[in-house]
């Protein structure tokens, strides 16, 4: 097979027409067997050495896809790989677009974590534990998610937030023991929950 035409469009990114079927993209550094250096057209290549590029036209496919998905809104790795699979791309090729875009930058847990801590934030009022319980369940990294969490409560007073609740459940509960496990499952302390409880009551 043959390198019938090359072209570069961006820094490592290359189009390229073989002898046979349609053009393609792919990033350099996807590939296993050649190097830039070989990517010339004219080019003969082995089955092995085409192999290497196609796989690595599938790699860029799936880096585009996610980056279609980035424009509308932050994703976790986790998340993001779900969608890109159902989309039925390659697993070994989402999982080297998505090292690429995590070493890039453009793609973050934490970044998706903070982001998704600021919109949660705006509807509910959750302590700390069941905001880390939802977001593993949405597949955050835990290093991630900690470092998150540490920002969003270094910014937002997690007793506070508990008062809110509290005040919430009031409106639909009477039975204190009904409250206190209500708050325990918006993720507060029992300390947190006694706090806030003798505050209410010193106010009696």
């Amino acid at each position: 097979m043959v390198i019938r035409q090359i072209q570069q469009t961006f820094t490592g990114v290359y189009e390229i027409t073989l002898s046979v079927g349609s053009a393609f993209f792919l990033r350099a550094c996807s590939l296993s067997l050649l190097t830039e250096e070989n990517l010339f057209a004219g080019a003969e290549l082995s089955d092995e050495e085409a192999s290497d590029l196609l796989n690595a036209a599938v790699v860029y496919g799936a880096e585009f896809a996610a980056m279609t998905y980035l424009a509308r809104a932050e994703h976790c790795r986790a998340g993001l790989e779900r969608k890109l699979l159902k989309k039925g791309i390659e697993k070994s090729a989402v999982e080297k677009a998505l090292d690429y875009l995590e070493q890039c930058g453009n793609l973050s847990d934490e970044r998706f974590a903070g982001a998704w801590l600021r919109s949660r934030s705006i509807d509910h009022a959750e302590g700390r534990i069941r905001l880390a319980a939802e977001l593993a369940s949405r597949g955050v990294d835990r290093l991630a998610s900690k470092k998150a969490l540490d920002e969003f409560f270094s910014e937002k007073d997690e007793l506070e937030i508990c008062r809110r609740a509290y005040k919430k459940c009031l409106l639909f509960k009477k039975d204190l023991d009904k409250i206190k496990a209500s708050l325990v499952q918006k993720g507060f302390t029992l300390k947190q929950i006694g706090i806030v409880i003798s505050e209410e009551d010193s106010y009696l």
